[in-house]
């Protein structure tokens, strides 16, 4: 039997969250997480990372449009794929392409009964639509009803124009997921470097080897490139020598570009790329002066 997921409930109402998360407990889900500010609802949602999140769309200092919005865009690298559903009292016309637009997968209009609410969360637990990501949109696929036997012309611009090959790939959400927690790592081993940074410098080049690891599976050659580039200058340096700090965090910005910006130009990629090297070769290659 498959465990039930994790759930958020936000609301700044302490009565709205409570009743939430009665209705979810009795329908047999026991991992709730409540979020009753900003502050509150960043910070749960970074740590514990739920599967599901059910706020108000009026939640108090950051919007359920705007939080679904940051996490569709990889807001602390938070799966992108996570369930969003929103409650409001205002579910106008407008309100409901505005939550479509920016990736909202179920609305509940305000006041819901519990067979009301258990259906959208029905919805995205035993029925997930397909996560679609492309340039001009990230979240659930907005076909509520998919064809299977349909034979007509394909118009949208995500229809495929030949069948896919098998195989890990990028596109896939697990992948990239695994890609920006590795470069996350070593965004904090960064800020963390102490005067004597021989210990975190190895966790860095530890996450090197993993990102490596992790671009081979998910098919992209520049994530793969700008790892061995990084990899090639810490292992040049050894855990003695203290980095070259601009070196370091231009390769770790570069990572951190590669990693979300999923859709980046092939030569821009190329061009980042290109200056990583050059500039490793650089510093690998500078001859040392001697003496007299």
């Amino acid at each position: 039997m498959a465990v039930p997921p994790r759930i958020l409930v936000g609301d700044a109402g302490r009565h709205t969250r409570a009743m939430i998360s009665d209705v979810l407990r009795t329908a047999g889900f026991r991992d709730l997480i409540q979020a009753a500010s900003q502050a509150d609802l960043v910070q749960l949602v970074d740590q514990h990372r739920p599967k599901i999140i059910v706020m108000a769309a009026d939640f108090p200092g950051l919007s359920g449009l705007t939080f679904a919005k940051q996490i569709r865009h990889g807001f602390n690298f938070v799966p992108r794929e996570t369930s969003i559903i929103l409650t409001t009292d205002a579910p106008t016309r407008s309100f409901l392409e505005a939550s479509r637009t920016v990736g909202v997968d179920e609305v509940v209009a305000v006041p819901f009964t519990m067979q009301t609410l258990m259906a959208r969360i029905r919805s995205v637990v035993d029925r997930p639509r397909p996560f679609v990501d492309c340039p001009t949109y990230v979240g659930p696929c907005r076909r509520r009803v998919m064809l299977q036997d349909y034979k007509g012309p394909l118009r949208r611009a995500a229809d495929p124009d030949e069948a896919p090959t098998a195989g890990p790939l990028w596109s896939s959400e697990s992948n990239r997921s695994a890609v920006r927690l590795c470069v996350q790592k070593m965004s904090e081993y960064r800020s963390a470097l102490p005067p004597e940074p021989y210990k975190k410098l190895r966790a860095i080049y530890l996450s090197v080897m993993k990102l490596e690891t992790r671009t081979d599976q998910a098919s992209d050659d520049a994530l793969g490139e700008a790892a061995k580039s990084f990899g090639r200058y810490l292992s040049a340096i050894g855990v003695r020598e203290r980095p070259d700090l601009t070196l370091l965090n231009d390769h770790i910005d570069c990572l951190h570009t590669l990693a979300l910006e999923a859709e980046l130009a092939a030569e821009q990629k190329l061009s980042l790329i290109a200056a990583l090297k050059s500039a490793v070769q650089g510093k690998i290659a500078a001859p040392e002066v001697s003496p007299g």
